[in-house]
């Protein structure tokens, strides 16, 4: 038993358990000319060796039931893809309600179609041929009637941000339902977030991901640090906190979202791209000039730099902002609407919350959208998107976040 992998596994069936992914899920990956797989009924909350077994190609039809038929739908799913190395069926409860309606799901938020690909669709049978056709296509996951969902992707990291990607997206649709319902992205801009984020954004991350998994030394910086001065370095350690504090509490998954923070009188200090926080390290924090757009560092700095630099230029009293991918925040963006915000968070957020019209990530339009539609406010949704804050500094900013999510919540739930 390779003890790596075990530990792997291990630890990603903790973290899915943490997030509700816990009835009758399986975990799996692909090594050693087989695949290691959770056993059925396996207590993902405190996964041992004996939780986990070994199976091949000849060995997985001895197994029985329910584990059978799931060990033989994985396996297929590796085979048929062999860029694939981590898979798993996955079980929240808002997937396994939305798998009921045996439905395609389209994409509501750029994170789904980048991750989980450009449509969601539902095998016609819990089987592995139905299984394979239904993800075709530029398609990471699919729905199993009535019995939750396939997610696939290059390492277990990837698996378990496109579980929580679909969680969410499954949750958009079911909430947004009651208050007038979603609209969903265009094919055209669910196929080129996809594919850009497979060849290139999400590339660099995978690969660190990877090498980690496998227990070998991950090699991130490719060019001299930018983070020089004490005061720079003192920045750089507060992002790389506040960043690890976005994903503990769920208002970012895996790489997305980013955060800004004014460093002197023309630059900014901000987060480089396709890095999680939690591999992130303070020195690979790129330094981007507030006037002409130009940056210095080892890691190339966010695309979305340009609309961070377009809100700080324009408010002189806002030093921090955080654009995030929150839970409820996100079923705004994909309902398209400004948020009344519930009395109670007003002094926090003002009376409305406004949400700018969708565009790509990383353009110029986006960057015109979000700063017409913000003006005054302290935060702006972005369309099919997710969330931009902006905040005197750095604990100001969280704090808008933490407000708006409530205030989502809310909003959403109120009858």
């Amino acid at each position: 038993m390779n003890q790596q992998i075990v530990s792997n596994i291990s630890k990603y069936a903790g973290m899915l358990s943490k997030e509700g992914f816990t009835e009758c899920g399986y975990l799996a990956v692909k090594a050693d000319g087989g695949m290691y797989i959770t056993n059925a009924y396996s207590v993902f909350e405190n996964l041992t060796a004996e939780d986990i077994t070994f199976v091949t190609n000849k060995t997985v039809t001895d197994l029985d039931g329910n584990f059978r038929a799931a060990a033989l739908i994985l396996f297929s799913v590796f085979k048929n893809n062999a860029d694939l190395g981590a898979a798993a069926i996955v079980d929240s409860k808002s997937i396994v309600e939305f798998s009921a309606k045996r439905k395609t799901l389209t994409p509501l938020l750029d994170d789904m179609a980048q991750i989980d690909g450009i449509s969601v669709r539902c095998a016609k049978q819990n089987n592995a041929v139905e299984v394979i056709m239904a993800l075709s296509g530029l398609r990471n996951a699919c729905f199993l009637p009535e019995a939750g969902a396939v997610v696939t992707g290059r390492t277990l990291d990837e698996v378990y941000t496109a579980a929580l990607v679909l969680d969410k997206a499954c949750n958009c649709y079911l909430l947004a339902e009651r208050k007038g319902g979603v609209h969903p992205h265009s094919l055209l801009n669910a196929v080129l977030e996809h594919v850009v984020y497979k060849l290139k954004y999400s590339k660099k991350n995978q690969d660190s991901q990877k090498a980690a998994e496998e227990g070998k030394e991950v090699h991130t910086e490719e060019r001299p640090s930018a983070i020089v001065t004490d005061e720079q370095k003192a920045l750089a350690q507060a992002v790389k906190d506040a960043g690890v504090r976005l994903l503990e509490e769920n208002l970012v998954q895996g790489t997305w979202g980013n955060i800004a923070v004014r460093c002197g009188d023309k630059h900014m200090l901000v987060t480089p791209t396709a890095l999680d926080y939690i591999m992130l390290q303070p020195s690979q924090m790129a330094v981007v000039n507030l006037e002409d757009g130009e940056w210095e560092g080892s890691n190339k700095p966010t695309s979305e730099r340009k609309m961070h630099a377009a809100l700080l230029n324009a408010h002189a009293d806002v030093n921090a902002t955080i654009h995030t991918h929150p839970f409820y925040g996100c079923v705004l963006a994909a309902m398209g609407k400004d948020l009344p915000v519930p009395e109670q968070y007003r002094d926090v957020l003002g009376d409305t919350v406004p949400c700018a019209k969708a565009a790509l990530p990383g353009t110029k339009k986006l960057v015109k959208n979000v700063t017409s539609a913000i003006g005054d406010s302290k935060a702006c949704f972005l369309g099919n998107h997710g969330v931009i804050v902006m905040g005197k500094d750095l604990e100001d900013a969280f704090k808008i976040c933490r407000a708006l999510e409530d205030a989502c919540r809310d909003y959403l739930l109120a009858e």
